[in-house]
Protein backbone atom coordinates (compact mmCIF):
# COMPACT_ATOMS: atom_id res chain seq x y z
CA UNK A 1 0.00 0.00 0.00
CA UNK A 2 1.39 3.59 -1.32
CA UNK A 3 1.34 6.43 1.71
CA UNK A 4 0.47 9.58 0.59
CA UNK A 5 0.34 13.01 2.67
CA UNK A 6 -1.61 16.17 2.34
CA UNK A 7 -0.85 19.61 3.14
CA UNK A 8 -2.91 22.40 2.02
CA UNK A 9 -1.87 25.75 2.70
CA UNK A 10 -4.74 28.62 2.17
CA UNK A 11 -8.57 28.84 2.13
CA UNK A 12 -11.52 27.04 2.71
CA UNK A 13 -11.44 26.24 -1.07
CA UNK A 14 -8.19 25.04 -1.26
CA UNK A 15 -8.76 22.70 1.84
CA UNK A 16 -12.35 21.45 -0.08
CA UNK A 17 -10.33 20.90 -3.04
CA UNK A 18 -7.06 18.82 -1.29
CA UNK A 19 -10.17 16.59 0.78
CA UNK A 20 -11.65 15.63 -2.42
CA UNK A 21 -8.29 14.70 -4.08
CA UNK A 22 -7.46 12.83 -0.27
CA UNK A 23 -10.65 11.08 -0.55
CA UNK A 24 -10.58 9.62 -4.02
CA UNK A 25 -6.60 8.39 -3.23
CA UNK A 26 -7.65 6.78 -0.43
CA UNK A 27 -10.33 4.89 -2.21
CA UNK A 28 -8.05 3.73 -4.44
CA UNK A 29 -5.79 2.10 -2.27
CA UNK A 30 -3.18 4.95 -0.75
CA UNK A 31 -2.65 4.73 2.91
CA UNK A 32 -2.67 8.20 4.85
CA UNK A 33 1.13 9.00 6.31
CA UNK A 34 2.28 12.51 8.10
CA UNK A 35 4.31 14.53 6.19
CA UNK A 36 6.92 13.92 8.55
CA UNK A 37 7.22 10.55 7.23
CA UNK A 38 8.63 9.04 3.76
CA UNK A 39 5.72 8.66 1.64
CA UNK A 40 5.33 7.96 -2.46
CA UNK A 41 3.25 10.86 -2.86
CA UNK A 42 3.69 14.26 -1.34
CA UNK A 43 0.52 15.99 -2.21
CA UNK A 44 0.80 20.18 -1.52
CA UNK A 45 -1.71 22.45 -2.21
CA UNK A 46 -0.77 26.21 -2.06
CA UNK A 47 -1.93 29.50 -1.68
CA UNK A 48 -0.37 33.03 -3.75
CA UNK A 49 -2.60 35.50 -1.95
CA UNK A 50 0.16 37.15 -0.34
CA UNK A 51 4.03 37.20 -0.40
CA UNK A 52 4.18 35.59 2.88
CA UNK A 53 1.94 32.64 1.82
CA UNK A 54 4.04 32.33 -1.39
CA UNK A 55 6.98 31.97 1.11
CA UNK A 56 5.57 29.32 2.93
CA UNK A 57 4.30 27.09 -0.06
CA UNK A 58 8.43 27.22 -1.39
CA UNK A 59 9.74 26.26 1.93
CA UNK A 60 7.30 23.62 2.28
CA UNK A 61 8.09 22.13 -1.45
CA UNK A 62 11.34 22.20 -0.69
CA UNK A 63 10.89 19.99 2.68
CA UNK A 64 9.46 17.85 0.39
CA UNK A 65 12.51 17.51 -2.37
CA UNK A 66 14.82 16.98 0.20
CA UNK A 67 12.71 13.81 0.94
CA UNK A 68 12.94 13.12 -3.20
CA UNK A 69 16.59 13.37 -2.80
CA UNK A 70 16.41 10.14 -0.25
CA UNK A 71 14.01 8.33 -2.03
CA UNK A 72 13.95 9.62 -5.87
CA UNK A 73 10.51 7.21 -6.87
CA UNK A 74 8.91 9.69 -4.45
CA UNK A 75 6.42 11.52 -6.31
CA UNK A 76 5.37 15.18 -5.67
CA UNK A 77 2.46 16.58 -7.06
CA UNK A 78 1.93 21.06 -6.43
CA UNK A 79 -1.18 22.83 -7.24
CA UNK A 80 -2.43 26.10 -6.08
CA UNK A 81 -2.37 29.25 -6.68
CA UNK A 82 1.07 29.31 -6.45
CA UNK A 83 2.57 27.45 -9.43
CA UNK A 84 -0.84 29.16 -11.35
CA UNK A 85 0.21 32.53 -10.93
CA UNK A 86 4.29 31.80 -11.27
CA UNK A 87 4.27 30.31 -14.80
CA UNK A 88 7.70 31.48 -15.07
CA UNK A 89 9.32 29.70 -12.10
CA UNK A 90 10.86 26.49 -12.73
CA UNK A 91 9.72 23.44 -10.56
CA UNK A 92 12.85 21.21 -10.91
CA UNK A 93 11.93 17.72 -8.86
CA UNK A 94 8.00 18.44 -9.03
CA UNK A 95 5.98 15.66 -10.78
CA UNK A 96 3.23 16.75 -11.45
CA UNK A 97 1.96 20.70 -11.89
CA UNK A 98 -1.62 21.46 -11.26
CA UNK A 99 -2.27 24.78 -10.67
CA UNK A 100 -5.90 25.61 -10.58
CA UNK A 101 -7.24 23.18 -13.62
CA UNK A 102 -8.14 19.91 -13.76
CA UNK A 103 -8.10 19.29 -9.65
CA UNK A 104 -10.88 17.13 -10.71
CA UNK A 105 -8.55 14.38 -12.51
CA UNK A 106 -5.81 15.02 -10.33
CA UNK A 107 -6.59 11.71 -8.32
CA UNK A 108 -6.91 9.46 -11.33
CA UNK A 109 -3.78 11.23 -12.67
CA UNK A 110 -1.90 10.93 -9.70
CA UNK A 111 -2.76 7.01 -8.98
CA UNK A 112 -1.76 6.26 -12.59
CA UNK A 113 1.71 7.99 -12.10
CA UNK A 114 2.64 6.46 -8.99
CA UNK A 115 1.89 3.06 -10.53
CA UNK A 116 4.34 3.82 -13.00
CA UNK A 117 7.77 2.58 -13.18
CA UNK A 118 9.92 5.43 -11.91
CA UNK A 119 12.29 5.21 -15.15
CA UNK A 120 9.10 5.84 -17.53
CA UNK A 121 7.49 8.83 -15.45
CA UNK A 122 7.85 12.00 -17.31
CA UNK A 123 6.95 15.15 -15.39
CA UNK A 124 3.52 16.34 -16.45
CA UNK A 125 2.86 20.33 -16.23
CA UNK A 126 -1.63 20.20 -16.43
CA UNK A 127 -1.87 24.06 -16.15
CA UNK A 128 -4.10 25.95 -18.20
CA UNK A 129 -4.30 29.85 -18.89
CA UNK A 130 -7.36 30.61 -16.01
CA UNK A 131 -7.89 34.31 -17.63
CA UNK A 132 -10.40 32.56 -20.81
CA UNK A 133 -13.67 31.76 -19.81
CA UNK A 134 -14.43 28.39 -18.33
CA UNK A 135 -16.95 26.16 -16.63
CA UNK A 136 -17.45 24.84 -13.10
CA UNK A 137 -14.60 21.95 -12.65
CA UNK A 138 -16.70 19.34 -10.79
CA UNK A 139 -15.19 17.59 -7.20
CA UNK A 140 -17.12 15.60 -5.61
CA UNK A 141 -16.88 14.96 -1.58
CA UNK A 142 -18.52 12.24 0.77
CA UNK A 143 -16.38 12.74 3.86
CA UNK A 144 -14.55 15.29 5.63
CA UNK A 145 -11.49 15.58 8.07
CA UNK A 146 -13.59 17.76 10.18
CA UNK A 147 -17.06 17.78 11.88
CA UNK A 148 -18.28 20.45 10.03
CA UNK A 149 -17.87 19.97 6.34
CA UNK A 150 -16.95 22.53 3.61
CA UNK A 151 -19.24 22.63 0.26
CA UNK A 152 -17.70 24.56 -2.55
CA UNK A 153 -20.65 26.22 -4.12
CA UNK A 154 -18.53 28.33 -7.06
CA UNK A 155 -15.39 29.76 -8.29
CA UNK A 156 -13.72 32.63 -9.01
CA UNK A 157 -13.57 36.43 -8.88
CA UNK A 158 -15.05 39.08 -10.74
CA UNK A 159 -14.21 42.05 -8.51
CA UNK A 160 -10.88 43.06 -9.43
CA UNK A 161 -9.85 44.74 -5.93
CA UNK A 162 -6.32 46.86 -6.07
CA UNK A 163 -4.84 44.72 -3.99
CA UNK A 164 -6.20 41.22 -4.42
CA UNK A 165 -4.52 38.79 -6.57
CA UNK A 166 -7.03 35.95 -6.73
CA UNK A 167 -8.90 36.88 -10.10
CA UNK A 168 -5.50 36.88 -12.00
CA UNK A 169 -5.17 32.78 -10.38
CA UNK A 170 -8.56 31.77 -10.20
CA UNK A 171 -10.46 33.38 -13.00
CA UNK A 172 -13.67 34.61 -13.47
CA UNK A 173 -17.26 33.61 -11.62
CA UNK A 174 -17.96 30.12 -12.28
CA UNK A 175 -20.96 28.70 -10.29
CA UNK A 176 -21.40 25.14 -9.46
CA UNK A 177 -25.13 24.12 -10.46
CA UNK A 178 -27.60 23.68 -7.68
CA UNK A 179 -28.54 19.79 -8.46
CA UNK A 180 -24.42 18.29 -7.91
CA UNK A 181 -24.72 20.66 -4.69
CA UNK A 182 -27.79 19.00 -3.31
CA UNK A 183 -26.46 15.72 -4.32
CA UNK A 184 -23.30 16.54 -2.38
CA UNK A 185 -24.54 17.85 1.19
CA UNK A 186 -27.47 14.81 1.33
CA UNK A 187 -24.14 12.84 0.99
CA UNK A 188 -22.75 14.11 3.53
CA UNK A 189 -25.90 13.87 5.54
CA UNK A 190 -26.46 10.42 5.13
CA UNK A 191 -22.97 10.10 6.45
CA UNK A 192 -23.65 11.57 9.62
CA UNK A 193 -22.80 15.11 8.89
CA UNK A 194 -24.81 18.16 10.73
CA UNK A 195 -23.28 20.93 9.32
CA UNK A 196 -21.84 22.37 6.10
CA UNK A 197 -20.26 25.59 5.33
CA UNK A 198 -21.02 26.61 1.73
CA UNK A 199 -17.92 27.73 0.58
CA UNK A 200 -16.19 29.40 -2.70
CA UNK A 201 -13.54 31.78 -3.88
CA UNK A 202 -16.56 34.79 -3.91
CA UNK A 203 -19.67 32.55 -2.37
CA UNK A 204 -22.53 35.85 -2.41
CA UNK A 205 -21.58 35.22 -5.99
CA UNK A 206 -23.20 32.04 -6.48
CA UNK A 207 -25.41 31.81 -9.38
CA UNK A 208 -25.42 35.22 -11.25
CA UNK A 209 -23.17 33.89 -13.94
CA UNK A 210 -26.32 31.30 -14.65
CA UNK A 211 -28.14 32.49 -18.10
CA UNK A 212 -30.78 32.23 -15.77
CA UNK A 213 -29.15 34.55 -12.73
CA UNK A 214 -29.83 33.27 -9.84
CA UNK A 215 -28.89 34.27 -6.00
CA UNK A 216 -27.45 32.95 -2.70
CA UNK A 217 -30.97 32.44 -1.54
CA UNK A 218 -32.83 30.36 -4.12
CA UNK A 219 -29.55 28.34 -3.96
CA UNK A 220 -30.17 28.16 0.36
CA UNK A 221 -33.98 27.52 0.50
CA UNK A 222 -33.51 24.28 -1.65
CA UNK A 223 -30.77 23.35 -0.53
CA UNK A 224 -32.85 23.25 3.08
CA UNK A 225 -35.84 21.99 1.19
CA UNK A 226 -33.86 18.86 -0.44
CA UNK A 227 -31.40 17.97 1.57
CA UNK A 228 -32.54 18.22 5.33
CA UNK A 229 -29.07 19.27 6.60
CA UNK A 230 -29.41 20.43 9.83
CA UNK A 231 -27.07 23.56 9.49
CA UNK A 232 -25.58 25.73 6.82
CA UNK A 233 -23.25 28.26 7.86
CA UNK A 234 -21.45 30.69 4.63
CA UNK A 235 -17.72 31.47 4.30
CA UNK A 236 -16.81 35.27 3.60
CA UNK A 237 -19.52 37.47 2.10
CA UNK A 238 -19.68 40.81 1.17
CA UNK A 239 -21.49 43.87 2.85
CA UNK A 240 -23.78 44.60 -0.75
CA UNK A 241 -25.16 41.24 -0.22
CA UNK A 242 -27.09 42.22 2.79
CA UNK A 243 -30.30 44.22 1.42
CA UNK A 244 -33.61 43.95 3.11
CA UNK A 245 -34.73 41.48 1.28
CA UNK A 246 -32.09 39.27 1.57
CA UNK A 247 -32.04 39.17 5.24
CA UNK A 248 -35.56 38.26 5.40
CA UNK A 249 -35.77 35.96 3.51
CA UNK A 250 -32.68 33.91 4.83
CA UNK A 251 -34.10 34.32 8.30
CA UNK A 252 -37.00 32.35 7.32
CA UNK A 253 -34.76 29.20 6.65
CA UNK A 254 -34.70 27.30 9.94
CA UNK A 255 -31.24 25.55 8.94
CA UNK A 256 -29.38 29.04 8.22
CA UNK A 257 -27.15 29.95 11.79
CA UNK A 258 -27.23 33.46 12.86
CA UNK A 259 -23.45 33.77 12.25
CA UNK A 260 -21.78 35.40 9.17
CA UNK A 261 -18.14 36.46 7.91
CA UNK A 262 -18.08 39.98 6.29
CA UNK A 263 -15.30 40.88 4.05
CA UNK A 264 -15.08 44.39 5.62
CA UNK A 265 -11.81 45.09 4.85
CA UNK A 266 -11.99 48.79 5.92
CA UNK A 267 -14.01 51.38 7.78
CA UNK A 268 -13.38 54.18 5.84
CA UNK A 269 -14.91 55.06 2.79
CA UNK A 270 -12.38 56.99 1.40
CA UNK A 271 -9.72 53.50 1.56
CA UNK A 272 -12.39 51.61 0.35
CA UNK A 273 -12.65 53.24 -2.78
CA UNK A 274 -8.89 52.99 -2.89
CA UNK A 275 -8.92 49.27 -2.76
CA UNK A 276 -11.82 49.02 -5.27
CA UNK A 277 -14.44 47.85 -3.21
CA UNK A 278 -18.16 48.64 -4.66
CA UNK A 279 -19.37 49.95 -1.49
CA UNK A 280 -18.77 52.30 1.11
CA UNK A 281 -18.99 52.54 5.17
CA UNK A 282 -22.77 53.66 4.80
CA UNK A 283 -23.08 50.17 3.15
CA UNK A 284 -21.42 48.50 5.60
CA UNK A 285 -23.48 49.79 8.61
CA UNK A 286 -26.56 48.90 6.48
CA UNK A 287 -25.73 45.17 6.33
CA UNK A 288 -25.02 44.98 9.66
CA UNK A 289 -28.01 46.48 10.63
CA UNK A 290 -30.05 44.39 8.36
CA UNK A 291 -28.25 41.34 10.12
CA UNK A 292 -28.62 42.16 13.64
CA UNK A 293 -32.90 43.10 12.45
CA UNK A 294 -33.67 39.76 11.12
CA UNK A 295 -30.87 38.01 13.35
CA UNK A 296 -31.06 39.89 16.67
CA UNK A 297 -28.73 36.91 17.94
CA UNK A 298 -25.95 37.09 15.32
CA UNK A 299 -22.36 36.96 15.80
CA UNK A 300 -20.80 38.61 13.03
CA UNK A 301 -17.32 38.45 12.32
CA UNK A 302 -15.09 40.02 9.48
CA UNK A 303 -11.48 41.05 7.84
CA UNK A 304 -10.34 44.47 8.20
CA UNK A 305 -6.67 45.30 6.77
CA UNK A 306 -4.62 47.71 8.06
CA UNK A 307 -1.97 50.02 6.54
CA UNK A 308 -3.43 50.25 2.81
CA UNK A 309 -1.29 52.73 0.79
CA UNK A 310 -3.26 56.02 1.42
CA UNK A 311 -4.59 55.28 5.20
CA UNK A 312 -4.32 58.33 7.33
CA UNK A 313 -5.04 58.38 10.82
CA UNK A 314 -8.24 59.09 10.53
CA UNK A 315 -9.32 56.59 7.94
CA UNK A 316 -7.83 53.94 10.87
CA UNK A 317 -10.38 55.87 12.71
CA UNK A 318 -12.88 54.71 10.59
CA UNK A 319 -11.96 51.16 11.00
CA UNK A 320 -11.91 51.11 14.89
CA UNK A 321 -15.34 53.03 15.05
CA UNK A 322 -17.26 50.58 12.43
CA UNK A 323 -15.47 47.09 14.79
CA UNK A 324 -17.11 49.07 17.92
CA UNK A 325 -20.34 49.91 16.59
CA UNK A 326 -20.95 46.40 14.80
CA UNK A 327 -20.75 44.43 18.00
CA UNK A 328 -18.03 42.21 16.15
CA UNK A 329 -17.65 38.37 18.18
CA UNK A 330 -14.27 38.07 15.99
CA UNK A 331 -11.68 40.39 13.73
CA UNK A 332 -9.78 39.00 11.28
CA UNK A 333 -6.90 41.77 10.74
CA UNK A 334 -3.98 41.70 8.30
CA UNK A 335 -1.39 44.51 8.06
CA UNK A 336 -1.01 45.99 4.52
CA UNK A 337 1.25 43.09 2.41
CA UNK A 338 1.49 44.61 -1.37
CA UNK A 339 0.70 41.75 -3.50
CA UNK A 340 3.32 41.67 -7.25
CA UNK A 341 0.88 41.56 -9.83
CA UNK A 342 -1.90 44.23 -7.89
CA UNK A 343 -2.58 48.19 -8.48
CA UNK A 344 -2.34 48.25 -4.93
CA UNK A 345 1.55 47.22 -5.44
CA UNK A 346 2.35 50.44 -7.67
CA UNK A 347 0.60 52.57 -5.19
CA UNK A 348 3.14 54.64 -3.04
CA UNK A 349 3.46 52.89 0.54
CA UNK A 350 2.63 55.65 3.01
CA UNK A 351 2.23 53.31 6.13
CA UNK A 352 5.39 52.23 7.48
CA UNK A 353 6.00 48.21 8.31
CA UNK A 354 6.05 49.41 12.45
CA UNK A 355 2.96 51.67 12.00
CA UNK A 356 1.06 48.80 10.55
CA UNK A 357 2.03 46.80 12.83
CA UNK A 358 0.89 49.24 15.95
CA UNK A 359 -2.75 49.77 14.37
CA UNK A 360 -2.90 45.58 13.79
CA UNK A 361 -2.21 45.62 17.56
CA UNK A 362 -4.58 48.49 18.66
CA UNK A 363 -7.17 46.92 16.68
CA UNK A 364 -6.84 43.81 18.38
CA UNK A 365 -7.40 45.14 21.42
CA UNK A 366 -10.37 46.61 20.71
CA UNK A 367 -11.55 43.49 18.95
CA UNK A 368 -10.93 41.56 21.45
CA UNK A 369 -12.93 43.57 23.91
CA UNK A 370 -15.73 43.64 21.41
CA UNK A 371 -16.05 39.86 21.32
CA UNK A 372 -15.42 39.87 25.02
CA UNK A 373 -18.90 42.26 25.40
CA UNK A 374 -20.88 39.92 23.10
CA UNK A 375 -20.06 36.49 25.05
CA UNK A 376 -20.66 38.68 27.71
CA UNK A 377 -24.18 39.54 27.26
CA UNK A 378 -25.00 35.84 26.28
CA UNK A 379 -23.64 34.07 29.75
CA UNK A 380 -26.57 32.07 31.02
CA UNK A 381 -27.84 31.33 27.74
CA UNK A 382 -28.56 27.83 25.79
CA UNK A 383 -27.22 27.21 22.67
CA UNK A 384 -26.64 23.90 20.53
CA UNK A 385 -23.10 23.17 19.93
CA UNK A 386 -21.76 20.99 17.70
CA UNK A 387 -18.58 18.68 19.05
CA UNK A 388 -16.06 19.14 17.03
CA UNK A 389 -12.93 17.95 19.49
CA UNK A 390 -12.42 16.15 22.79
CA UNK A 391 -9.23 16.98 24.21
CA UNK A 392 -8.52 17.09 28.29
CA UNK A 393 -11.99 16.05 29.22
CA UNK A 394 -13.65 18.69 27.83
CA UNK A 395 -16.04 19.30 24.13
CA UNK A 396 -14.96 21.67 21.67
CA UNK A 397 -17.17 23.67 19.49
CA UNK A 398 -19.15 26.61 18.06
CA UNK A 399 -22.76 27.62 19.28
CA UNK A 400 -25.22 28.78 16.56
CA UNK A 401 -23.94 32.27 16.29
CA UNK A 402 -20.17 31.41 16.86
CA UNK A 403 -18.99 31.14 20.47
CA UNK A 404 -16.27 28.79 20.81
CA UNK A 405 -16.79 27.19 23.95
CA UNK A 406 -15.15 24.33 26.16
CA UNK A 407 -17.56 22.67 28.07
CA UNK A 408 -16.37 19.63 30.63
CA UNK A 409 -17.24 16.38 28.46
CA UNK A 410 -19.83 13.64 30.02
CA UNK A 411 -20.19 10.05 28.94
CA UNK A 412 -21.63 9.36 25.59
CA UNK A 413 -20.42 12.84 24.08
CA UNK A 414 -18.94 12.09 20.40
CA UNK A 415 -17.80 14.16 17.77
CA UNK A 416 -20.05 15.93 14.90
CA UNK A 417 -23.12 15.61 17.09
CA UNK A 418 -24.87 18.37 18.92
CA UNK A 419 -25.66 19.29 22.19
CA UNK A 420 -27.31 21.64 24.78
CA UNK A 421 -24.51 24.07 26.07
CA UNK A 422 -25.24 26.45 28.85
CA UNK A 423 -22.75 29.54 28.69
CA UNK A 424 -20.68 30.40 31.72
CA UNK A 425 -18.35 33.19 32.96
CA UNK A 426 -15.40 32.07 32.38
CA UNK A 427 -13.16 33.13 29.43
CA UNK A 428 -9.87 32.54 28.03
CA UNK A 429 -7.55 33.76 25.34
CA UNK A 430 -5.97 31.67 23.29
CA UNK A 431 -3.58 33.48 20.14
CA UNK A 432 -6.97 35.16 18.81
CA UNK A 433 -9.85 33.21 19.57
CA UNK A 434 -11.76 33.38 22.74
CA UNK A 435 -12.73 30.45 24.95
CA UNK A 436 -16.00 30.69 26.20
CA UNK A 437 -16.97 28.11 29.14
CA UNK A 438 -20.32 26.30 29.03
CA UNK A 439 -21.67 23.45 31.50
CA UNK A 440 -23.80 20.20 28.95
CA UNK A 441 -27.59 20.56 30.15
CA UNK A 442 -28.73 18.20 27.71
CA UNK A 443 -27.27 14.96 26.23
CA UNK A 444 -27.39 15.07 22.62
Amino acid sequence: MKKAAFLTLGCRVNQYETQCVREELLSAGFEEADASENCDLYFLNTCAVTGESVRKGKQTLRRFLRKKEQNPETVICLCGCFPQGDRSELFDGVDVLAGNTRKGELAAILTDYCNTPASRRVPMDLREDISRPRAYEQMQLCRSHNARAFVKIQDGCNSFCTYCYVPLVRGRVRSRGAEEIFSEVTRLRDNGYREVVLTGIETGAWGTDFSEPRNLCDLVEELAEHSGIERIRFGSLKPTLFDDAFCKRLSAIPAVLPHFHLSLQSGSSRVLSLMGRKYDRSREEEAIANIYRYFPDAGLSADLICGFPGETDEDFADSVSLVQKANLLHTHIFPFSPREGTRAALMKQTVSAEEKKKRCAELLEIAKASGTAFSQKRVGKHYRVLCERIRDGAMLGYTENFIYTKTPVQEGVRIGECYEVALSEQRTFSVETMIVSGELTRNG
